[in-house]
């Protein structure tokens, strides 16, 4: 079974009948890293939307085409049970970052699954050490840097527990220095076989893809291994 896979998938929000993406198909193993490239406004983000079920669920338009997480059909399952399968990083964190202490938007998604007090304790623990925010547990997020407020919307992620994480442009505010934290604890989610679709126009990411395509104007024009990929985009912009 695939980790993800898309079907000729088209979609069309409600106030524009232009489709902003068309006749997209592509799937992943477990364990795959792919990267997506392309300028704005070709569909990146709705394409990450589509992928974890945002899009239909969330935000109307006109879906056509499926797209399945683990087998999972995104129009069947409900949104609650997918953010047990697939989560996502986006590229404002302020808008993932809703509680009082870092601890709490930490223990935000556990408490809602229901998961015991002293689970919720122990995976806060995990996670913290593994994205290096103990000094941070206590913060206001609202009190942090932009580096640091993506280290907590990835945390907040990574405590669900997902088996597939999108980043959707996650390092492209970010200065180097914070981008590279980023980058080493995606790497070791890599080592742990966790599936990624890194959603990115920077090229910063770029170390972490196993394979790539090119979208625009919502539709995937080029494909192929990350070197080629890489090397084409950013040598001709297309």
């Amino acid at each position: 079974m695939k980790a993800l896979r898309v079907e000729n998938l088209t979609y069309s929000y409600a106030a524009n009948e232009k489709p902003v993406l068309a006749d997209l198909s592509f799937s992943l193993n477990q364990g795959d890293a792919l990267g997506v490239i392309g300028l704005n406004g070709s569909g990146k983000t709705t394409l990450s939307f589509c992928l974890c079920g945002i899009i239909p669920h969330y935000l109307r338009g006109t879906m056509k085409g499926s797209v399945y997480i683990n087998g999972k059909d995104t129009r069947t399952t409900p949104l609650h049970q997918l953010t047990l399968e697939i989560g996502i990083v986006l590229q404002d964190p302020n808008i993932q970052l809703l509680m009082p202490t870092v601890e709490d938007d930490l223990a935000f998604g556990l408490e809602n699954q229901n998961m015991p007090p002293q689970m919720i304790g122990e995976t806060i623990d995990r996670i913290c050490d593994l994205t290096g925010i103990n000094d941070l547990r206590k913060e206001n997020p609202n009190h942090l840097s932009g580096g640091e407020k993506q280290l907590v919307a990835l945390s907040t992620v990574l405590a669900m527990n997902p088996s597939i994480i999108i980043f959707d442009e996650s390092l492209s505010m970010l200065d180097d220095r914070a981008a590279e934290k980023i980058l080493a604890i995606m790497q070791k989610l890599k080592e742990t076989n966790t599936t990624m679709v890194i959603i990115d126009h920077t090229g910063k990411s770029r170390s972490i893809y196993d394979h790539a395509f090119v979208l625009k104007e919502g539709m995937i024009v080029n494909r192929g291994s990350t070197e080629e990929i890489v090397q084409a985009y950013f040598s001709s912009e297309v």
